[in-house]
């Protein structure tokens, strides 16, 4: 006979163990400014632009608020190549808001992104649903497609960390 006191211990594990199945592992790690230092891989035509940012000096990065808000932004060292960019932005805009939220593993999501983010994003979907593995200060996006984009920590209000910078010659 089953006692009281022994299907609570079975209860009780059972929401550990179902607690501990949904946790994220990007908890406590993703808080942060990230650097887009290689765009989609499997979007040739983001690469280009990428590649035409990145000889201009402007950058893109991707922000994780601790509230669950989300920045999608452009930021450079030069400001005279940040206004150029800023007048062909959609609204005129170098940073657009959404939300985000930890999912179970290394599942990410970010909703509620507004109109301007969703045409330079190329999103239909309200959701965008992503694996994000961060090792140090390294983050790797995986979307549904396979497509990968990687990342950097930015230090010191922007300042991308001196390992990801490229040897000085």
């Amino acid at each position: 006979m089953i006692t009281a006191r022994r299907l609570f211990t079975v209860a009780l594990a059972a929401v550990a163990l179902f607690a501990a199945g949904c946790s994220s592992n990007n908890k406590g790690k993703i808080e942060g400014k990230w650097k887009v230092t290689a765009p989609p891989d499997k979007d040739a035509k983001a690469a280009e632009g990428f590649k035409e940012l990145g000889e201009r000096g402007i950058y893109m990065y991707m922000e994780f608020k601790p509230d669950g808000t989300f920045y999608l932004g452009f930021g450079a060292d030069n400001p005279g190549a940040l206004a150029m960019l800023k007048m062909g932005m959609p609204g005129g805009k170098l940073e657009f808001p959404a939300k985000y939220r930890l999912k179970s593993g290394n599942k990410v999501e970010i909703y509620d992104l507004s109109a301007d983010a969703k045409q330079l994003m190329s999103e239909k979907g309200d959701v965008m649903r992503s694996d994000v593995i961060i090792e140090g200060d390294n983050m790797t996006v995986k979307d549904p497609d396979g497509t990968i984009t990687k990342l950097t920590r930015m230090k010191d209000g922007g300042a991308a960390p001196a390992a990801a910078e490229a040897p000085k010659t």
